[in-house]
């Protein structure tokens, strides 16, 4: 089973025959749940009987314990292993009907649980956590430069409020909060802002972009040796 870096994950549930499907979308690339689908097409369980593993199992991929298989591995599986055929033809006419919204933005996007802002830092507590662990002079003000520059977060206007990039948001590496200042002028009311957090995943990122700026050490010349040597 190969590594799998995933760019813009989803997982889908659907309810068929009683059963849940799982389905792991990474666009353009779509996955099922290999129990799931052994379970409600009647496929022998992998490895069992007469199955054997193919050269396109390897691209499996395994999330929290479930292995994932893409889809056309697990249609092939299914027309050729499953025991109960009208099983196996229900759930084929099921995937022939539904597999294309899988990758549908407007589905893909309602699949998608922003990060919590409950266990992420501000920025500036995660340039104070980067700073402390690498030893460098980072301030709340360069790491929004840094990840202005690394294109994690944007403005849409001039002297507008930074908000996230594609990148950032899909990988769950920033999020944002809802912030509440005080009004300038007596009689104003309340003013809001998106506030922008970065996750813990986010920070680990951000940390390892630093670390790749660090000049390398300089190693030690060794002596030349010379002839009484």
């Amino acid at each position: 089973m190969t590594m799998v870096e995933l760019q813009q994950p989803r997982t889908l549930i659907h309810r068929l025959h009683g059963q849940d499907l799982r389905v792991l979308v990474d666009t353009p690339y779509v996955y099922l749940s290999r129990d799931d689908v052994e379970a409600i097409a009647g496929v022998p369980p992998w490895g069992t009987g007469d199955t054997l593993l193919t050269a396109a199992d390897e691209h499996s991929i395994e999330i929290s314990g479930v292995t994932f298989i893409p889809l056309d591995v697990a249609t092939d599986r299914v027309r050729t292993d499953a025991i109960d055929q009208d099983r196996a033809a229900a759930f084929l006419a099921w995937l022939d009907e539904h597999a294309p919204t899988f990758t549908d933005p407007a589905v893909l996007e309602l699949a998608h649980q922003p990060a919590s802002f409950a266990t992420a830092y501000t920025v500036a507590a995660a340039a104070k956590t980067i700073a402390d662990e690498l030893g460098i002079d980072l301030g709340r003000d360069r790491l929004f430069d840094h990840m202005d520059a690394l294109g994690w977060i944007e403005r849409n206007e001039p002297g507008g409020p930074w908000v996230i990039t594609v990148l950032p948001y899909n990988r769950d590496w920033l999020t944002l909060r809802a912030v509440s200042i005080g009004p300038r002028r007596t009689g104003k009311t309340l003013r809001s802002y998106p506030q922008i957090h970065v996750t813990p995943a986010g920070l680990e990122e951000l940390t390892e972009t630093f670390r790749a700026l660090r000049p390398a050490p300089k190693l030690r010349a060794l002596p030349t040796p010379t002839l009484f040597d």
